[in-house]
């Protein structure tokens, strides 16, 4: 096999030395990551970083329920600003206009804005229906609707506040109709009411748990994407290594090494090789420069994480073979090549998450290269998974390379 890797090395060489081949296959990917990973998610630190938010509180001033020893807009304003559930979530600022909200939101610095109206104190403190005016970015569509149920969440407080005063005031009508009629009664109901439902002690009254399985990792955008556009990116090496063998057709180098006493198997091996080599060289500068560089999360198991890469170059292997015989020229593979790459990773999961398809069209990953690979190393990166519990995907990848790699020989055979 020494004449295999002397075929594998030279290929290699020759990539290494063109700088086209390098940009596409390491500089391309790692900017993308880091565009997409900033864009999306943040660069740096835990990505934590908070969902942009504003308050417009234009009710400061309003009335206060009799028993409450502060407007219900004061209440509500910090439980949203101050709440410790909410701080890690929400970066909260708070605006003196609602034209200063809508103005950051059409400029993108908002995600979304909370109004309390003028009336907003008013209305509780009355019993009355009070209205809460939630303003969104349409292009921040996933923070703002995040803000919008946390705020639907916290006026249901007020409107069980207004039920239980509906209710006791019926009751107190029922038996005593003078009472009911008493100047400040419905006042005094509603402050206690009030009061009672935004009371801290009263938290103990419903007790929330947060359940978090054991051994799951939270990811952010720049991890999703530095997994997404490795395996996007690792397939490119089919591209070059259908070029390679195209060339040396043209060239009729690859004729006078069939006819030089090299065994055939041993030069097909040579250009397979160098294509497996070539991708896994890839994936470890990507893996090196994602980890140490931009902080990417690979899960706790390097192993498992290493032989999923390697299983997706068999499978790169194999496609490697089948675009050289379809494409007669180096123009035909540059046009082949990057078609299929982007419909396996389109399919696959490498621009957005499979799970916001409808569940009848998610099974269409397992067409793609990239949908087996990223389902393997989300497991490993979000679970924890071991090489034991990524056999299924390498499995399904080592036979996709073998299925190509045989229908990429029979056709050149038949083409001969």
């Amino acid at each position: 096999m020494t004449r295999s890797w002397h075929i594998a090395v030279k290929d290699i060489i020759v990539w290494v030395r063109d700088p086209s081949a390098m940009g596409v296959l390491l500089l391309m990917p790692a900017v993308l990551i880091f565009i997409l990973g900033s864009a999306l998610g943040g660069m740096g630190g835990d990505g934590t970083s908070g969902i942009d938010v504003a308050i417009v509180d234009l009710s400061r001033g309003g009335a206060v329920p009799v028993g409450s020893d502060r407007p219900p807009s004061d209440d509500l304003v910090e439980v949203l600003s101050g709440a410790e559930r909410l701080t890690g979530l929400f970066d909260v600022v708070m605006l003196p206009t609602e034209r200063s909200a809508r103005s950051a939101i059409r400029q993108g610095t908002l995600a979304a804005a909370l109004v309390i109206p003028r009336n907003f104190d008013d209305d509780v403190a009355s019993g009355r229906d009070a209205t809460l005016v939630v303003l969104k970015d349409p292009g921040s569509a996933l923070g703002a609707d995040i803000w919008e149920s946390v705020i639907t969440a916290y006026a249901s407080t007020f409107s069980a506040a207004s039920v239980s005063v509906q209710s006791a005031l019926a009751a107190v009508a029922q038996g005593n109709p003078a009472a009911a009629g008493a100047p400040g009664t419905t006042g005094r109901i509603t402050g206690e009411a009030v009061a009672a439902v935004t009371d801290d002690e009263a938290d103990g009254r419903v007790e929330v748990v947060d359940d978090e399985l054991s051994g799951v990792v939270q990811v952010t955008a720049l991890d999703y994407y530095g997994l997404s556009m490795i395996s996007m990116f690792l397939m490119f090496g089919a591209m070059f290594g259908a070029f390679s063998t195209i060339q040396e057709n043209r060239e009729q180098t690859m004729s006078r090494l069939m006819a030089s006493p090299t065994p055939r198997y041993q030069i097909v091996a040579g250009k397979t090789l160098s294509v497996f080599l070539l991708g896994m060289s890839q994936f470890a500068v990507l893996y090196v420069v994602t980890r140490f560089m931009f902080g990417v999360e690979w899960g706790r198991d390097p192993v498992a994480t290493v032989a999923v890469a390697a299983a997706e170059m068999f499978a790169v292997t194999g496609l490697a073979t089948l675009i050289a015989s379809f494409a007669r020229t180096e123009r035909a593979a540059g046009g082949i090549g990057p078609l299929v790459v982007q419909i396996q990773a389109l399919i696959g999961g490498a621009f957005f998450t499979i799970s916001i398809l409808p569940e009848w069209v998610q099974p269409v990953r397992y067409l793609s290269v990239v949908g087996w690979t990223m389902e393997a190393w989300t497991a490993v990166q979000v679970r924890g998974a071991g090489v034991g519990d990524v056999l299924g995907p390498i499995g399904a990848l080592v036979a996709i390379g073998v299925a190509l790699f045989g229908v990429g020989v029979w056709r050149a055979e038949a083409l001969r």
